[in-house]
């Protein structure tokens, strides 16, 4: 059975990196993350050295899966990387209701099976469905469904295959109503956009949007506005029921794949 990870910043000796990936996902790793046995060791002595000194971090994993979500997410850039941990931290801290792991008070949420992870792809991608239209906007928050996506993350982030090739997010609105879109405030969307950006660390391949009403065209504007350059690239919409919203129009070229195309 795997130990469970320590907090101490400052551990007596660091875990030794054993590398799980298949050929082709550590020639992925190089070829697209930088990642090689020369570059690999280094960065997470430099993270870790970041950690120990860090006069707010009080606790904190050092193991090296921990570690490499944020350096492969950064592409090995370790200013980067670090960064990136050092708003992780903050942010699940300030914001905790939206990123509240735990198995036991969500488990009425898991069975409603509102996020569902569907498994890997032809490319190696998770992918997983957001099944936005289904949950109940009387006793659903926008906080419920970001813990959920928590949770996912922190289930299978620790996959080394996921950290290297990403996921692919299917966000279903069949069923939604102006409740659900109505309890989308701008600070919520705000922390949750920030978070697909930027904080949970995870690189998203692709998102399809299905099924989206019309009347939600201003959410979906400010969520796709809110988004990085890259994501918006990545975006794609499918089965939108009336016009879609103006800013999916400006972003996107003809080079994106069919829209029935899931990979």
């Amino acid at each position: 059975m795997d130990s469970v990870p320590g907090l101490e910043k400052r551990p007596s000796c660091y875990d030794e990196y054993r590398s799980s990936l298949e050929p082709k996902y550590r020639t992925m790793a190089r070829d697209e993350l930088h990642e090689d046995d020369y570059t690999r060791e280094p960065a997470l002595a430099q993270m870790r050295e970041f950690i120990a000194k860090h006069p707010q971090i009080v606790r904190c994993r050092t193991d090296a899966i921990f570690l490499l979500r944020f350096l492969r997410f950064r592409k090995f850039n370790v200013v980067a990387a670090c960064e990136t941990l050092e708003r992780f931290l903050m942010v699940t801290q300030v914001a905790r209701p939206f990123f509240q792991v735990d198995p036991e008070a969500q488990e009425h949420l898991i069975k409603q099976r509102l996020i569902v992870p569907l498994g890997r792809n032809r490319q190696g991608n998770l992918v997983a469905t957001i099944r936005f239209g289904q949950s109940d906007p009387k006793t659903i928050t926008p906080e419920h469904l970001s813990s959920l996506a928590s949770l996912l993350m922190e289930t299978y982030i620790y996959e080394e295959l996921y950290q290297v090739t990403g996921l692919v997010v299917v966000v279903d609105c069949a069923g939604a109503t102006m409740a659900h879109f109505g309890a989308m405030t701008l600070p919520k969307l705000k922390i949750m956009m920030t978070a697909t950006n930027d904080i949970l660390a995870a690189r998203v391949k692709q998102i399809h949007v299905v099924q989206l009403p019309k009347y939600a065209a201003v959410v979906a504007d400010f969520c796709i506005a809110a988004l990085s350059t890259k994501l918006q690239q990545r975006l794609k919409q499918n089965n939108v029921i009336g016009p879609k919203p103006k800013c999916k129009q400006r972003v996107y070229s003809a080079r994106s794949k069919s829209k029935h195309q899931l990979t």
